[in-house]
Formats: structure tokens, C-alpha cells, sequence
């Protein structure tokens, strides 16, 4: 009995052949192709708002996309039709379910899929929400559209259809060695080295940091092949050039002290960071805003994000005064590097306790590991604090007498509640439902749902500067806030942006910062800071020995900085490209290199 899809496609297969005989054995080919070229040729359309390079770049590389196209063909004409079939199929799902992740990513994270996220994603789908799943609608379509135009070549493959040795085998190598020819005769080489090429192609290439020009100049085929080669391993070992380079940047940034050195050193530290908390949110809560009220200010702090992972994104930089690996790593290097110059390391060398308190458990981003090579004595999870549910901050004032015991002591505290996803029946939002839609501004989106999560975190600040207070703690104990990253669980960029009166992505990105010390009075900063920022002003503040030569980020009270570069390499405030591609250049070799670790062993 003859299988019905076969009946079908055999069917058209006759129709085709009765009226272009000649074409009808090529056909299948011929569409399987188009449908490649079409797929990523619409996805680059409906993804342009995310471009970066200029459309002459996008032109002159188009050749990538048409070459990926001819060797995947090439490859089906040396199959068999029945292998032929299931290959064409099988290629068909990979380019579309990665263009439907791409889509998918880049309106959550505003970058597109590298499999370098993979490094975190086991972590990230713990928070993962159907909600998160947004792909424009017209996008969508068109990719069912072209998978179905390349399910259809596969149908149309003709009966008996065998390897076709000479086309596949001349078509596969042509395509190849034409990609080999448009990669250095057209993209060119990277003259990178000399710091004043950062816009040209081939640098974007090399560096391959910047997610949305990479893909939009390279198309999805090029991009997904650059994007696996950077996960072939590499030597860790620094070239005697690149060690050099490291050698030369140290000697160019010494530090020196100023008028806001050593201001709180023997105090104790309580360091939060904040989930999701953006600066519109603070009106909400009373207890925080009463608290920045009387703090030092940083009133252009920023918190740009280079990998997917944001709240460990700025979790790394704040403890670390390096940037995370955006490409092509391994977990090895937060769990075994090491870290001579990371907050808790600089704290204990002079005689402090330091512990880390978060909701979440020890596995998840594997803060646990990466916690106590970072130097924390423990990681305390919700289970470890005795939290009845892990996602209420309320409750993380359970573990106040853990956060302030052996004193002097440097607490690093991450709220949780900010999180999305925001819905109705989230218990974090009931805890504060009717107080959440009486305040609320507005009414659109997330907003109210962003009110109620605000609020729960606003009750462990009440609780613990309350007890703070009422322990004797305050006068002897600084306390920071910062947000990890801008609201991006409210799902809707047009809304924040009108929520914050700001007309771009990158000033999204401007979120709060500001320290507390009750003998200090009020005062607003207005230099330029940003996540890497924190690290070397604490530590000024505290008078700790850091390796201020080689960390991204500046104290934010010397003449130094005063500037944010954001993933794409621009910068805001000051600074140029070529010196936010160096810092990023010089952080990547001494993560990659376990650059203090050499000296540990």
C-alpha cells in the first residue's frame, strides 16, 4: 500500500514534469536553495531595527548567504533520495527553529543567540516563562513560509533521484572555496591591532562581540558557523604581543589616592544588588527611596549588559572589576580562575568576614562554586536562610543575624522579587495586589504588576535598615544599592523607554547606584559610572589594595573615566571607541588566560 504523502508528492511531481520538463528533475534543488536564501534574507528585513553596520557591508557580503545556500544544496545532490529527503527536512527545522530562537531572543535580550549563552542556559531556563516567548508576527510567518517552501522541495525530490557525484561534489567545493575567497579577499583581514578600525567588518568578524552587527552583516549561515569556531578550544597561553599589550595598559593607569580615600575604611559593607529594579520603580518604595534620599547619589550609573545572563552579568563585574566572556567559554573560568583583586578577596585581606545571601540555590548560575572561588566564605541560599518561599525578599531578613555577625563584615546581598514573570496569580505581586493598583501611575503593560514586585523588595530594605538601626549597626555599617539591569521582565522596550523618558536602548540601560553612610551627607555625583565602575570605588572608599591598573572599570572619584561603553563597543559620557574595545580586549585575555592564576601555581 502506497504511503499517501507519497502519492501527493509523487502527483505534483508528474504535473511538474508534464509541463517543464527539462526543469522538473532540478527543481527540488532550485527551491530547497530559494527557501535558504529567502529564510535568511527576511529575517535580516524583519530584524533590521536591531542593525548596527551600514547596508553597503550588508550588500557587499551578501555573497556569504548565497554560498551557504549553494554548498547546503550541493551536500543534498550527493545523497540518495531517500537520505536526500530527510536531510533537506532535517535542515529545514535547524535554520528555522534558529531563526525563531534569534527572533525570540532579540526582543528579550536585545542581542541575538550565541551558543555561548549555552554556558548559563540550564540556569536560565529555570526561569523560564512562556510569557518570555515574544517573536514579531510577521517574522514568524515568513519563517513557516520559507520552512514550508523547503518541506516542499524535499516532497518534490523525484522518484528514483540518485547522488548527482559531479554537481555535488563541484558545486560543494566551489562553495567553499568562494565562502574561503568572500571571507579574506572581500571581509578582509582585521587591522584591529592598531585600535582605530573598530567600525570596519573585519574587525566585527574577529572580535565577534556584538551579536546584532555580526548577524546582520553576516547573515544567519555565516553567523552560525562563526559563532561555533569560537567555541573550538584555545590556548589559554598569552602571546608574548598580548602580554605586552597587558603590561603596557597596566602602566598606563596607575592610581592614585584622592579626597574620598579610605573615607569608610573598618566600617562594614552591606553591598545589595537589585533585581530588576529600575529607576521609576523607587518612587514605589518608600523605604528605598527614603534611603537614597540620604545617600551619595551616582545619578548617571549605567548597567550594561554583555551576556544574556543579566543579573550574573553585573554580579560578575561588581565582584570582579573585569567583564564577563561574551563568546566561547567555558564555566571553568568563574569557578577555577583566579581573582586576586574580587571584592571579597580585598575585604578579607584585611580582616573582615564576607558572605553572600540570594534567594536562589547554589546551583543555579553556579553561584555556589563561582561564590567561594570569588573568595566568599559561604553562598547562603533561600534553603540556607531558612526562607519559607525563595522568591519573597521579605524574607530574606531571616539571615540579617548571618549578614551582620563578625564584624567588620562585607555582606554581598542579590534581592530576587523584582523577577519577572509578571502575571495575576504571582504570589509576589498578591502580597501587594491592592496597594500596587491604588498607587500605580498607570495602568498599560506591566507596570502595576512592577509596582506589586517593587514593593516586596522594598519590605527587606524597611527591615533591614530598621534593624540596622535598631542594633546600633547604622553608624558604624555603609550600605549600597545598585540594579543588576533596567526592567527588561516588563517585555515592552517601547513602554520603558516611555516610562523613562529616553528615546534609545543604550540610555535604557541607566539604572541607580548610590552608597549610604549615616554620618555622610546627602550629595549627587554626576560623573559617568557604570558596573565596572563599582568595584574600584569601593575599594578606594575602603582603602583595600586593589590591582587598580588592571581592572576595566575607575574609581569613580578620580580623574579617570567617567564614561560607559556599552556591548557594541559606543560609548556614552566620554572615552572613544578604540579605548572601550581595549579594555574589552585586554579583560577577555586576562579571563581567557587565568592571568593571576599563572602566578597561584
Amino acid at each position: 500500500m502506497s504511503h499517501p504523502f507519497r502519492k501527493v508528492d509523487n502527483r505534483l511531481y508528474q504535473v511538474l514534469s508534464e509541463r517543464f520538463p527539462r526543469l522538473a528533475p532540478w527543481l527540488h534543488l532550485i527551491l530547497f536553495a530559494a527557501g535558504l536564501i529567502l529564510l535568511d534574507l527576511g529575517f535580516r528585513w524583519a530584524c533590521r531595527f536591531a542593525q548596527t553596520v551600514g547596508l553597503r557591508n550588508i550588500l557587499r557580503l551578501m555573497p556569504f548567504t548565497i554560498l551557504w545556500a549553494a554548498l547546503l544544496t550541493a551536500v543534498a545532490a550527493l545523497l540518495p533520495r531517500r537520505a536526500r529527503r530527510i536531510y533537506m527536512i532535517l535542515i529545514a527545522v535547524l535554520s528555522s527553529a534558529l531563526c525563531i530562537v534569534h527572533g525570540i531572543y532579540i526582543n528579550m535580550f536585545r542581542k541575538f543567540f550565541s551558543f555561548s549563552d549555552m554556558v548559563f542556559a540550564g540556569d536560565g531556563a529555570a526561569f523560564a516563562d512562556l510569557s518570555y516567548l515574544v517573536i514579531r508576527r510577521a517574522l514568524l510567518v515568513w519563517i513557516l513560509l520559507c520552512f514550508a517552501l523547503m518541506v516542499l522541495s524535499a516532497a518534490l525530490t523525484p522518484a528514483g533521484a540518485r547522488p548527482r557525484w559531479a554537481l555535488g561534489c563541484g558545486g560543494a567545493l566551489t562553495a567553499v572555496l568562494l565562502l574561503l575567497a568572500t571571507r579574506f579577499l572581500v571581509l578582509g583581514q582585521s587591522q584591529a591591532v592598531i585600535w582605530d578600525q573598530t567600525g570596519d567588518p573585519a574587525f566585527l568578524y574577529d572580535d565577534f562581540s556584538d551579536s546584532r552587527a555580526c548577524l546582520t552583516m553576516l547573515g544567519v549561515y555565516q553567523y552560525t558557523f562563526r559563532d561555533l569556531q569560537m567555541l573550538l578550544p584555545r590556548s589559554p597561553a598569552l602571546s608574548e604581543a598580548e602580554a605586552e599589550e597587558i603590561a603596557a595598559f597596566a602602566a598606563a593607569r596607575p592610581h592614585g589616592d584622592n579626597d574620598m580615600s579610605g573615607l569608610f575604611a573598618g566600617k562594614n559593607l552591606i553591598l545589595v544588588q537589585l533585581e530588576a529594579i529600575d529607576t521609576w520603580m523607587v518612587d514605589y518604595m518608600p523605604a528605598l527611596k527614603a534611603v537614597k534620599e540620604q545617600s551619595m547619589v551616582f545619578s548617571n550609573h549605567f548597567t550594561p549588559a554583555y551576556i544574556t545572563a543579566g543579573t550574573f552579568n553585573t554580579e560578575f563585574m561588581v565582584n570582579t572589576g573585569l567583564l564577563p566572556a561574551a563568546s566561547g567559554t567555558s564555566v571553568s573560568v568563574y569557578t577555577a580562575n583566579a581573582f586576586p583583586s574580587a571584592l571579597p578577596q580585598l575585604f578579607r585581606a584585611v580582616g573582615y568576614t564576607a558572605n553572600s545571601f540570594h534567594g536562589s540555590g547554589a546551583e543555579v548560575y553556579n553561584r555556589g562554586p563561582i561564590h567561594e572561588n570569588l573568595g566568599y566564605e559561604a553562598y547562603h541560599s533561600g534553603k540556607d536562610m531558612g526562607m519559607a518561599d525563595h522568591t519573597m525578599d521579605s524574607q530574606l531578613i531571616s539571615a540579617y543575624s548571618q549578614m551582620t555577625a563578625n564584624a567588620p563584615f562585607f555582606s554581598f546581598v542579590i534581592t530576587y522579587s523584582g523577577h519577572g514573570p509578571y502575571a495575576e496569580d504571582n504570589p509576589i505581586f498578591q502580597a501587594h495586589a491592592a496597594e500596587a493598583r491604588s498607587a500605580a501611575a498607570r495602568t498599560d503593560g506591566n507596570y502595576v504588576y512592577a509596582v506589586g514586585h517593587a514593593m516586596e523588595t522594598d519590605a527587606f530594605v524597611r527591615s533591614l535598615m530598621e534593624r540596622l538601626e535598631a542594633d546600633g549597626l547604622l553608624e558604624s555599617t555603609v550600605v549600597i544599592f545598585y540594579a543588576d539591569h533596567y526592567n527588561y521582565y516588563m517585555m515592552n522596550d517601547a513602554l520603558n523607554m516611555d516610562i523613562k523618558g529616553v528615546d534609545s536602548l543604550d540610555m535604557l540601560q541607566h539604572t541607580d547606584f548610590f552608597i549610604y553612610c549615616k554620618d555622610m551627607p546627602p550629595r549627587t555625583v554626576d560623573k559617568v559610572t557604570s558596573s565596572i565602575d563599582l568595584l574600584p570605588t569601593i575599594a578606594n572608599l575602603f582603602a583595600l589594595e586593589a590591582q587598580y591598573p588592571y581592572l576595566t572599570g575607575d574609581d569613580a572619584f578620580s580623574d579617570r573615566g567617567g564614561y560607559v561603553f556599552f556591548s557594541d563597543n559606543t560609548c556614552y559620557g566620554g572615552g572613544s571607541t578604540e579605548e572601550a574595545v581595549e579594555r574589552r580586549k585586554i579583560s577577555g585575555l586576562l579571563l581567557s588566560s587565568d592571568y593571576w592564576g599563572k602566578e597561584r601555581k
